[in-house]
């Protein structure tokens, strides 16, 4: 472990010094506050042992400055001084010091208050290390509660989160999106034929060409069973229903085995329908059955196509 050793009185700093060099410990030293705090600025200093009485920035005054730098982690803070009074030490107590040592220090007592200060540091930055790891398992938690985990496309609560931000940027700026609904053509006629697994394989199939058929900005989500929703920000009928068929030919185009089918591969039907500024009293639930009545007539139309 790394310690700064900060102390005016240049007998004293190198017994210091060659005394916990001696228990195994790097040691940078001080002259001054000052050039500690340039020191602790620039390298990694966790524990720190400094004189109280010290020119330029004593050590009281130094430790309120590193007491005040919220970034760098905790630091352990050993006050070397000839002051002993109650008042003194609830000073430096409320200044932010860890422990005292009085001068001429013993060096029991010191190794003994060395140690505490270390094992403390290693509890910390233990905790330190779960909390971080704590911190990504949520994240991970957070982001797999809004993910299908068969598709790897967002789910209904992700899309409900989605749909609501974008309506009301699209209200809020005048801007138009687009929502198309996509269903798989004879999916359970599929499973019955294939099998539960190679319905399932399907599924991620079709997510994978719904995401290379669309815009960075644009999302997609498995809105139940084999139905899917993608949302489709600044973007109008015309230009929604050009990407809808853009979705449906990326589908035909695998050319997955359907004998339930008139061509005999796999297809899907899409319903397109767009936030119209003009009607702004609309709202995205709207939009959205809106898609769910176009997907019906492409459905009744012949299926294999996209319709608004």
């Amino acid at each position: 472990m790394r310690i700064l050793v900060v102390e005016d009185d240049p007998v004293s700093r190198k017994l210091l010094q060659k005394t916990l060099e001696g228990w195994g410990y790097e040691i940078i030293t001080a002259e001054n506050g000052q050039k500690a705090l340039e020191i602790y600025e620039h390298q990694n200093v966790k524990f720190i042992i400094a004189d109280w009485m010290m020119p330029e920035i004593d050590g009281l005054s130094l430790c309120r400055l590193i007491r005040s730098e919220k970034n760098k982690g905790y630091v352990y803070f050993i006050m070397l001084t000839g002051k002993d009074k109650k008042e003194d030490v609830i000073e430096g107590l409320k200044a932010g010091v860890d422990d005292y040592v009085v001068k001429p220090f013993d060096r029991s007592e010191l190794q003994v208050r060395v140690r505490a200060g270390e094992r403390i540091l290693t509890l910390e930055k233990e905790l330190t290390a779960k909390n971080e790891s704590l911190q990504r398992l949520n994240l991970k938690l957070e982001e797999l509660v809004r993910l299908d985990t068969l598709t790897g496309a967002g789910n209904r609560l992700s899309f409900y989160e989605t749909v609501e931000k974008t309506h009301h940027r699209a209200c809020r700026y005048a801007q138009f999106y687009g929502i198309i609904m996509c269903d798989i053509d004879n999916f359970k006629l599929y499973n019955d034929t294939y099998g539960h697994l190679a319905g399932d394989n399907i599924l991620r199939r079709v997510a994978d060409s719904i995401k290379r058929s669309i815009r960075m900005s644009d999302d997609v989500f498995r809105y139940g069973g084999e139905e899917m929703v993608i949302t489709l920000p600044d973007q109008d009928l015309n230009s929604t229903l050009t990407v809808a068929e853009k979705i449906r030919e990326g589908i035909e185009l695998l050319g997955i085995e359907h004998k339930g089918t008139s061509n005999g591969i796999l297809t899907i039907s899409c319903g397109v329908a767009a936030f119209d500024m003009e009607k702004l009293e609309n709202r995205w639930e709207d939009i959205l059955e809106d898609a769910d009545k176009a997907l019906y007539r492409a459905k009744a139309a012949g299926k294999n196509r996209a319709c608004s």
